[in-house]
């Protein structure tokens, strides 16, 4: 939650955040309104990386142990599905945090129900993939 307030700050207080989100929409028109566009997305880079190492370190310290071969295996389709459902569109650009953390509380209540109610591990990724793909499918009606 902390993260979270941290990064809402950056990005909606900041002239970094309003960078970020300009060359997340059109990178080409950020470039003609003398954003530099290579550093804007170093930076980005560096601070997932850093969020990430973070992360890792948890990860590892929950498990007890970490296996560089499957530490993180399919983590990387619950946060592609937890900032689709929290409304960030696949074209990017405009999303917000809030709305990112609203998508993983609402994925971790979708993964809690399918664990209790005792669905096979490999359907939970169809399960996930369905419901990205009906979040996509809602965004999509509203654009229209």
């Amino acid at each position: 939650i902390s993260l979270a307030v941290v990064f809402a700050i950056i990005l909606n207080k900041t002239r970094y955040g309003r960078y970020l989100c300009a060359v997340g929409s059109n990178p080409k028109v950020a470039k003609y309104s003398a954003i530099k566009v290579n550093l804007t997305r170093f930076m980005s880079y560096v601070a997932v990386g850093i969020t990430v190492g973070f992360s890792a370190v948890f990860l590892s310290a929950r498990l007890n142990s970490m296996s560089s071969t499957n530490g993180g295996l399919n983590y990387e389709l619950d946060a592609i599905a937890a900032v689709i459902i929290g409304g960030t569109p696949m074209t990017g650009g405009s999303g917000s945090i809030l709305g990112t953390v609203i998508g993983a509380i609402t994925l971790g209540i979708i993964n809690n129900m399918l664990n209790m109610l005792g669905v096979s591990p490999y359907l939970q990724g169809t399960v996930k993939g369905v419901v990205i793909i009906g979040a996509v499918l809602i965004q999509r009606k509203r654009a229209q």
